[in-house]
């Protein structure tokens, strides 16, 4: 109830400084968000979940002989809403602040995909998968810093992971939820290796750019032992623009961070405890502006998954406030992911684009044998912009699996072909 009663206040505070362009001694706060919802066909696919936050899950391996078809939230952009706010300290200096929640359009609940997981631990019944979208009631961003334009930007509080931004930029379908997979999995499309990375809780997160040269370092302090931020986390990215053409690369390294081990979600019930791991990952990314209209992308990723560096802390029994059936273990052995990207777009007019991507995921090192696993990824977005709030849209991804990881507890074995494809409508406030 006072999450509710504090969400209204915060609202009715934001709508009103924004409907009438408030600004006092200095400091402007405006609303802002994303709804994106449409109608799509999953050819494998448990049922839509109203916790998912974008109600299917296109990328995961899958067992279900069923498809979906029906509404979702969330086809290119999560939807969204949030406050933000700026306060003029003289001199071109800020200081400013960002809440940012997400939501499911179809349900209009706050996104919980570890509510998605919960729900599926006895048995499979609908869409799952692990996020840091986890039911808290600012889970995208919640964060104070101060900017100088000399001196760059300090921000403390939740924010994302730099490897998160590199990915929005340098993904060649916007970083769309149901049609790419670095859109989707927060595992390599932000995490650099856990999706509970994407965005880093206790974080202190500083950025600079000058003369064409962004460079940045983040630190995430870890929380209690006996909790899900137990872990630490390094993040460093450099990038650079010179013309047409851009470069940037992330750099990450956690110690001991707390995961939900559900990258099977939708093939076999999820485990009912968390994982403890070291992790490292690595992203590089460039584009060029081919022409006015032209815009070519490439990527690669590397992560790995090892054993913890405190092999004490198998007492965390708690997700983001759901009970564990199980205490946590310690990862053992090593997990390795590489991922190449590779598309662009094309403006046919000033408002109608088409964007094309190939992906390719090859989980080729784990412990088990039965959990490695090939992804050849096609993706194809058209997108019709009406005005600057305005979009529709329709979206392709075709996936191909190989490996041993596509038979996992017999009888159940995964798909090795699958569809996404659909249509919506996204309007910006």
């Amino acid at each position: 109830m006072k999450k509710i009663f504090a969400a209204a206040t915060v609202i009715g505070l934001a709508s009103s400084a924004h409907a009438i362009g408030v600004e006092k001694d200095g400091l402007s706060i405006d609303l802002y968000g994303i709804l994106d919802a449409g109608y799509g066909h999953l050819e494998h696919s448990y049922g839509g979940n109203s916790d998912f936050v974008s109600t299917v899950n296109p990328y995961s391996l899958n067992s279900s002989p069923t498809a979906f078809s029906g509404v979702y939230s969330g086809g290119v952009s999560m939807s969204r809403w949030g406050i933000k706010g700026a306060a003029n300290l003289g001199d071109g200096r800020k200081a400013f602040f960002t809440f940012e929640s997400a939501v499911d359009v179809a349900s209009g609940q706050l996104g919980n995909m570890a509510r998605s997981v919960a729900d599926n631990v006895s048995s499979l019944k609908t869409a799952n998968g692990a996020s840091s979208i986890n039911g808290q009631l600012f889970s995208r961003a919640a964060y104070v810093g101060v900017s100088d334009p000399q001196a760059g930007s300090l921000s403390i509080g939740r924010t994302t992971n730099f490897s998160l931004d590199q990915s929005s930029v340098y993904d060649p379908v916007q970083d769309a939820l149901l049609f790419s997979p670095i859109g989707f999995s927060g595992g390599i499309g932000g995490g650099l290796g856990a999706t509970e990375n994407a965005r880093l809780d206790n974080s202190v997160k500083y950025q600079v750019s000058l003369a064409g040269v962004d460079f940045g370092l983040q630190y995430k302090h870890g929380g209690g032992e006996d909790a899900q931020t137990a872990g630490t986390a390094y993040v460093g990215m450099l990038g650079y623009t010179l013309g047409p053409a851009s470069v940037e690369a992330t750099y990450m390294k956690t110690d001991n961070s707390v995961v939900w081990g559900t990258g099977y979600s939708n093939v076999v019930a999820p485990a009912s405890s968390l994982t403890i791991e070291n992790t490292t990952g690595f992203m590089a990314s460039g584009l060029y502006h081919l022409t006015k209209e032209a815009t070519a992308k490439i990527g690669y990723e590397f992560t790995r998954a090892m054993a913890p560096s405190n092999p004490n802390l198998t007492g965390i029994e708690s997700y983001y406030g759901i009970a564990m059936q199980s205490p946590a273990a310690n990862a053992t052995g090593s997990t390795d992911t590489r991922v190449f990207w590779i598309g662009g777009d094309y403006k046919f007019t000033p408002a109608l684009d088409l964007a094309t991507g190939y992906y390719n995921v090859n989980n080729y090192n784990a412990p088990e044998a039965g959990k490695q696993y090939r992804a050849n990824i096609g993706s194809l977005l058209v997108d019709y912009t009406v005005n600057k709030s305005f979009d529709a849209y329709a979206g392709m991804m075709l996936l191909h699996y190989g490996g041993p990881g596509l038979v996992k507890k017999a009888p159940v074995d995964a798909y090795a072909n699958n569809s996404m494809l659909g249509a919506g409508l996204r309007l910006k406030f």
